[in-house]
């Protein structure tokens, strides 16, 4: 029993530990934010991130790495009141969209992470991290 026990505790700290490796970004400037503008080339509705190609005015393709599809789902309050509850087909190729997020240190690379909101200005609807009474969870 002690050495289940201890297997299991052993599987614990390892899961945990990558997953923190995962999340970790230390790679990008999370303490600073940008804004991205373009329209959207691509998205991948899945987990653990769901990911969004950016074609900027200028033809300049970014990878907008967000929060996994079901943390996304199960979070419907951070969807403006009024629009529709995100799901994989609320955004789609040909939408344009303004998005909030940190840039990766390397500036090569064309990768936002830490997304903090998500805008498609041709109807309002907005997810957004920064909802007034809120704390932010994202």
């Amino acid at each position: 029993m002690r050495r289940f026990a201890l297997a299991i505790l052993c599987a614990i700290a390892v899961a945990s530990a990558s997953i923190k490796a995962h999340h970790a970004h230390t790679d990008f400037a999370l303490d600073r934010d940008v804004t991205l503008s373009g329209t959207i080339e691509s998205v991948h509705f899945q987990n653990p991130h769901v990911l969004l190609v950016v074609r900027t005015p200028n033809s300049t393709f970014y990878t907008a790495e967000w929060q996994g599809a079901g943390w996304l789902q199960s979070h419907q309050e951070l969807v403006s009141s009024g629009a529709v509850p995100l799901t994989s087909t609320t955004l789609k190729a040909g939408d344009r969209v303004v998005i909030v997020g940190s840039p990766s240190r390397d500036t090569t690379l064309r990768t936002v992470v830490n997304l903090k909101e998500v805008r498609r200005p041709s109807d309002g609807w907005l997810w957004s991290c920064r909802q007034p009474g809120m704390q932010q969870i994202c």
